[in-house]
């Protein structure tokens, strides 16, 4: 009851200020990632932090450059299938495939063998999180989302809704979700600035509420590193990343109120931009079975714009006619720092026969900042933010076998710990421009890999196999019951390499 409050606080704060589109559940999509790359580096879990060795590790510790002893190119594929539960349903499928991961490393050995033994450049592509799925769900529930609009529009002097477009679409004071909810009639004003919704209008009761959603795009990374090998004792890394970020979110959600009306509202929401980061990684070897690792990601700083748009079909009462609403496209620019991370990795070397590694991640999510087009922080978001994010730690172990030189066999597996808080909800603008008012809560993930390898002279071909496990809760909007979210994604990657 206190977040609620404080959320309808917010409400009024912010009215009167300019359009909003953002907030921190989209800036949170960029703060993610998820286990991407060579079939090598899937296939073990991606526990590779001390070993190196793999174009992928670049992505999270770069000193792995330093441990080659050769030029090599490699480029990997996928295809993964995403089934996503929700509310007892059949499972909603997603099938999609796409490149994962490219890149040279190129090596000049010191003939010496001494001091600095080998310097290693490197230019990869590498895939560092897939969005595409999606989920649906109908449920009964006691509420309704028009009590949400109508608390929202409290406060709104009726004589703001002309019921023209260019007036009331261009009106900082007005919300389009308000817009929308006083012209299909579920908001009516109810004294001088209150409004009353139709579930209240209505005297209540059950609602059936159904939802669909479809997320779809990706984050790429393109990378430059430079690493080295010293006097085959300690090995470091650098790399200078540009990240590219497009995801789009399209929600269909209706209610069907206890008098059998109903509406349905359409949301779409695009998000695309480039940032900017830097790792710094070193592996340190004091025994030929033992490898100690670290390394540090400074947050991506990252420039956004997005787009916002939506429509709603229900029933007109006066004309007794169905009828349909629509927003123009919005469109907004908004800079984004994502939160800095740092890894420590082990690993324990078999001879010949393969290795073990164990890696933990921590990343710092409540640092996350939010700002403006005008680059001013949003101090709401940002705050809402820190009472809504746990700083997330990650967990990673594999290992690979080598019965004969030429097979390698690999497993692996990984566990995240939940993102957001349990209680955490979405803060809206009074007077944002979008529409959609859903939101997910991320709770933990984890993840079982296995896979097999084969080198033949400087020829190698990897195939791997990822089990991975995404949990959530729902919300079709604040204060509604959360409904739960499941997502399995099954994904076969498979890799080719040759060194020189």
């Amino acid at each position: 009851m206190k977040k609620t409050l404080l959320g309808i606080l917010l409400f009024g704060l912010t009215a009167g200020l300019y359009a909003q589109n953002q907030n921190f559940y989209d800036a949170s999509i960029a703060s993610t990632s998820e286990i991407n790359g060579t079939a090598r580096f899937v296939a073990v879990g991606g526990a590779m932090g001390a070993l190196g060795g793999d174009a992928s590790t670049v992505s999270y510790n770069p000193a792995g450059i330093g441990v080659y002893r050769s030029s090599e190119l490699t480029i990997s594929g996928n295809i993964h299938w995403t089934n996503t539960s929700m509310a007892s349903l059949a499972p909603a499928n997603y099938i999609s495939a796409n490149l994962s991961n490219v890149a040279y490393i190129g090596t000049w050995l010191n003939p010496k063998e001494k001091g600095l033994i080998s310097l290693n450049f490197g230019i990869g592509f590498n895939r560092l999180k897939n969005f595409s799925r999606e989920g649906r769900y109908s449920a009964h529930q006691q509420g309704s989302a028009t009590q949400f609009i109508a608390n929202q529009t409290n406060g709104t002097d009726p004589s703001n809704f002309t019921g023209d477009d260019y007036t009331d679409y261009e009106n900082p004071n007005l919300g389009w979700r308000s817009i929308l909810g006083f012209r299909s009639y579920l908001i009516d004003p109810a004294g001088d600035t209150d409004y009353l919704s139709y579930y209240d209008k209505i005297g209540g009761g059950n609602v059936r509420s159904n939802a669909q959603f479809s997320e779809y795009g990706a984050t790429d990374e393109y990378s430059l590193s430079i690493g080295g090998n010293v006097e085959n004792i300690f090995y470091w890394g650098m790399s200078f990343n540009c990240d590219y970020l497009y995801y789009h979110k399209q929600v269909g959600q209706q209610e069907i109120f206890n008098d059998g009306n109903a509406y349905t509202l359409h949301t779409n929401y695009t998000m695309e931009g480039c940032g900017f980061a830097y790792k710094v990684g070193f592996i340190l070897r004091p025994l030929n079975w033992l490898r100690i690792g670290g390394a540090f990601h400074t947050p991506t700083w990252y420039y956004m714009q997005d787009w916002a748009s939506a429509s709603i079909s229900y029933k007109d009462p006066i004309n007794n006619v169905n009828d349909i609403q629509k927003t123009p496209i919005s469109e907004g620019q908004f800079y984004l720092e994502s939160p800095l991370s740092a890894m420590g990795s082990v690993g324990f070397v078999l001879g010949k026969f393969g290795f073990i590694g164990f890696d933990y991640q921590y990343t710092n999510s409540q640092g996350m900042v939010l700002k403006d087009s005008f680059k001013a922080d949003q101090l709401i978001m940002n705050a809402a933010a820190k009472n809504a994010y746990n700083d997330t730690h990650a967990f990673r172990i594999g290992a690979e076998f080598k019965p004969i030189d030429a097979l390698a066999l690999r497993i692996g597996g990984g566990y995240t710990m939940p993102s957001f808080k349990e209680d955490a909800i979405r803060y809206y603008y009074s007077n944002d421009v979008r529409c959609d008012m859903d939101y997910y809560n991320t709770k933990d993930s984890y993840n079982v890999t296995a896979g097999i390898g084969y080198r033949v002279d400087r020829h190698a071909v990897d195939l791997s196999y990822v089990w991975q496990v995404n949990n959530a809760d729902f919300y079709a909007y604040q204060g509604a019951d959360p409904v739960s979210m499941r997502s399995v994604r099954n994904q076969i990657v498979l890799s080719y390499g040759v060194r020189f």
